[in-house]
């Protein structure tokens, strides 16, 4: 199959770029957590449920936000062809 196409990429694929990215990240993460074990040990307080609250919050807030946006563009133009 590669025999066939004439111009082969060198560089690697965004996939491969994705997946070395998130082990270089999985690996940052375990060493963090072998070398501060006792610096990190306030976060223990923090239920995984937080992280629920926060990214709906945060989606919701980005929701309204630009439907507000959206609207006062509309209400704009609106005025805008009623001159």
């Amino acid at each position: 199959m590669l025999l066939m196409r004439t111009h082969v990429k060198r560089e690697p694929c965004r996939r491969c770029q994705i997946l070395r990215l998130y082990l270089l990240l999985v690996i940052a993460v375990v060493i963090i957590g072998f070398t501060m074990n006792s610096t990190l040990s306030h976060l223990a307080g923090i239920q995984p449920i937080f992280f629920g609250y926060l990214f709906t919050g945060l989606a919701v807030i980005t929701f309204a936000v630009k439907y507000a946006h959206y609207r006062l563009q509309k209400a704009g133009k609106l005025r805008s062809k009623a001159r």
